[in-house]
Order: structure tokens, then C-alpha cells, then sequence
């Protein structure tokens, strides 16, 4: 009987991990913000010229220029710039002056 007792207390317990283990973890998405008035080839895709959470000023209009993307984390965020054109760039974001 002791030996049954432990024998279900250790499928149970696997049981338990297998079905934590099925699950991915929820991950927090960052918005970031273009915190740069340039638009020089290339600007939109530096990494350097964004920066976390909501911008203090409206994105407004003007010179065509990204406003916010979403990103997991800066990895994230390089990954989804990385090698792209303005344009590119334009075409992914959240959200654009116009």
C-alpha cells in the first residue's frame, strides 16, 4: 500500500510539471516611442533613437516619421528594425505622423 501511495505521488507530481512545462509564459509587451526628429536614411531603424513607454508629446504631423512600435523587450525591438529602410520601418509601427 505505501509503495502505491508513492508511486501516485510521483505520477502526480509529474502530472503537475508536464502540464506547467505545456504552457508558455505570458510576457509583457514595452511600447516605445521615436524620441528623434531626424529622418536621414536609416534614422528609423536605430535602435538608439527609441525609447520605452508613451511619448510625453503627440506624435502631431508633419515630416512623415514613426510614432510607437511594440516590442517584448530592446532585443525584440532591434530585431524588428534591424537592416530595415525608413519606409520599412514606416510600414511596421504602430503608429505614424503624417
Amino acid at each position: 500500500m505505501k509503495k502505491l501511495k508513492v508511486n501516485l505521488l510521483m505520477i502526480t507530481a509529474l502530472a503537475i510539471g508536464a502540464v506547467t512545462m505545456s504552457f508558455k509564459m505570458v510576457s509583457t509587451a514595452t511600447t516605445y516611442h521615436y524620441a528623434s526628429e531626424s529622418t536621414d536614411p536609416g534614422a528609423f531603424a536605430n535602435p538608439d533613437n527609441w525609447e520605452p513607454g508613451n511619448s510625453s508629446v503627440t506624435c502631431g504631423t508633419g515630416n512623415t516619421k514613426p510614432c510607437q512600435i511594440t516590442a517584448e523587450d530592446e532585443a525584440d525591438l532591434e530585431s524588428k528594425l534591424d537592416g530595415k529602410t525608413n519606409p520599412e520601418v514606416l510600414s511596421i509601427v504602430d503608429s505614424r505622423r503624417q
